[in-house]
């Protein structure tokens, strides 16, 4: 607005007071607008509540969206200073003796010593090979037998790179199975060359081009030659190459590393040390892990739904303290959809069907609790039934049709298999899910794209053909949950929308505030002339008024 620069004018009229007057009406249109704006931005804020609440929920369902998620298992040992175990999920439950007698090396070469790590050795070509070497025995005599896994590394040796630390930084900069350093062990510098991976199949053989013409004697770069079949070496073996040696439960059992995954299923044994007594392991479901991802759940939807009532709770009409998301029909729906998918009953699961099964029920107010004896007991009698209520499962009618996995689209349901043609010996299966011709490799049929089995893998073994029954899919109630609530966050989904919209009309609304305030001080210079002129108007009748008055004084005077 325009300064003001009079407040009364030569009649005495109050322009200042009546120009403010006539202003306050006009900027009327802005105290609504800010009003609306201020509106708009609590229910965004709303949205971004509800929105961080839901994701928040997400996170918490992704966590049992997935049968995995169900396997967890521990694994305890006797003594976890020998042993560290740990367990995939598909391992057994059950108790396991496990014994170790030898701890599995890398072998450790050294060279002679030098004086200085810079004194020069030679020039040439190392080749550094990687097998198993068998002593003699009796008529059968030593081997060293390539391991076929590894390729041989090269390392050439040349005058910028022919010292003791030269050929040490050659060797490293290969990067390869192999490592190189210098050790002085007081009596001079010494190269030692040390394999990356331990077990007998990793033994070195290092064989030398050296370019005085001499590869066997011990100067020149012939001085790092190792071949463990001669009678003599240059290089010394300070640790020999060794297999882990160890038992379970009585048998007798050889590997190259001291990382063990393929003895006992699903289990991963980490050999730290010799055991002096049979180390007890034993295999059990972590309960405690699957009791922390439902509480996790509970807790998750308890908060959303604190939120969610909070923004749409009724006081009284027309009352301040009324959710800013009251009558809000997206949020509204939300909470509805919510609660009717947390009371749903899975297809396939047999004891375990609903969350009240397994000790998690709901209030009055929408609030879930949970009883963590109910749910310790379900998981321990049967973790699987749990694991279907809340991930992907299926089941068939015919025992020959098993259930190999699915998509994240894969919509729950009922679906009829047809087979024209099995799979197997090259031959890949023909056949429909849903009446839609899948995908196939050998035995497995794939759920086509465009249908709802889209994703719905199956493997179908036996000799008959045709109808081979149907399969019952239900993404279970995490999985249900966690498509759900991907559409309501998605980038066009509804709470997008719905803030794209109010982001839109903030934007209008703003630019009416800009096109008022535009217009004001124009507004205003106009009332100022206006009024100025009757000022002007009321200022010459007054000096007429005065004049008129003063000459009929003067005639009543004189009559």
């Amino acid at each position: 607005m325009a300064s003001i620069v009079s407040s009364t004018g030569a009649s005495g009229l109050p322009i200042d007071s009546l120009v403010t007057a006539q202003m306050q009406i006009e900027q009327q249109p802005l105290t609504a607008i800010k009003t609306k704006i201020s509106s708009y931005n609590t229910k965004l804020s709303a949205y971004s509540t509800l929105k961080s609440g839901l994701s928040t929920f997400q996170t918490a369902v992704d966590k049992l969206a997935t049968a995995a998620k169900f396997n967890a298992q521990t694994v305890t040992a006797s003594d976890s200073n020998t042993i560290n175990a740990t367990a995939d999920g598909t391992a057994v439950k059950g108790s396991y003796n496990v014994s170790v007698t030898q701890l599995a090396t890398s072998q450790k070469l050294a060279s002679a010593a030098y004086s200085s790590t810079t004194d020069i050795i030679g020039t040439g070509k190392l080749t550094i090979s990687f097998g198993t070497y068998t002593a003699a025995d009796g008529g059968t005599p030593a081997s060293f037998t390539a391991n076929g896994s590894k390729s041989d590394i090269e390392i050439d040796i040349t005058s910028s790179n022919n010292t003791l630390a030269g050929i040490r930084d050659a060797i490293n900069a290969k990067n390869a199975s192999v490592t190189a350093s210098i050790v002085n062990d007081g009596s001079g510098n010494r190269l030692v060359i040390t394999s990356k991976d331990t077990g007998e199949v990793n033994s070195l053989k290092i064989s030398v081009a050296d370019n005085d013409g001499n590869n066997t004697d011990s100067s020149g770069l012939s001085a790092l030659a190792y071949d463990p079949l001669a009678t003599s070496n240059n290089m010394t073996q300070l640790v020999a190459a060794k297999n882990a040696l160890l038992t379970v439960d009585g048998l007798n059992i050889s590997k190259s590393s001291n990382t063990v995954s393929d003895v006992i299923q699903g289990v991963t044994l980490t050999l730290k040390g010799v055991t002096s007594t049979a180390n007890a392991l034993s295999v059990d479901t972590d309960t405690t892990t699957i009791q922390s991802s439902v509480q996790s759940f509970v807790d998750a939807y308890n908060s959303l739904n604190t939120s969610m009532r909070n923004l749409t709770k009724f006081v009284s009409a027309g009352s301040s303290a009324n959710g800013v998301l009251l009558g809000d029909s997206t949020a509204r729906n939300m909470m509805v959809k919510l609660k009717s998918m947390l009371s749903a009953s899975s297809p396939t699961a047999t004891t375990y069907k609903t969350l009240s099964d397994i000790g998690v029920s709901m209030g009055s107010d929408g609030s879930l609790s949970l009883d963590s004896t109910k749910l310790q007991k379900a998981i321990t009698n049967n973790v699987s039934d749990v694991a279907k209520l809340f991930s992907p499962s299926a089941t068939t009618t015919d025992p020959q049709v098993t259930f190999m996995g699915s998509k994240a689209d894969t919509q729950s349901g009922t679906y009829a298999v047809n087979i024209t043609q099995l799979g197997g010996n090259g031959v890949n299966a023909i056949g429909t899910i849903n009446g839609v011709t899948a995908n196939t490799t050998g035995s497995v049929l794939t759920g086509a794209g465009g249908n709802a089995s889209y994703g719905l893998q199956i493997s179908v073994t036996g000799t008959a053909t045709g109808s081979r029954g149907t399969i019952t899919f239900s993404k279970g109630l995490a999985g249900e949950l966690s498509s759900v609530l991907g559409e309501w966050l998605k980038s066009d989904g509804p709470l997008t929308t719905k803030t794209d919209g109010l982001n839109s009309s903030i934007k209008d609304l703003n630019k009416k505030a800009d096109d008022i305030n535009a217009k004001l001080p124009s507004i205003e210079a106009r009332y100022r002339a206006q009024y100025a002129k009757l000022d002007a108007l009321l200022s010459s009748l007054q000096t007429t008024s005065t004049n008129l008055t003063s000459q009929l004084a003067a005639i009543t005077a004189n009559s």
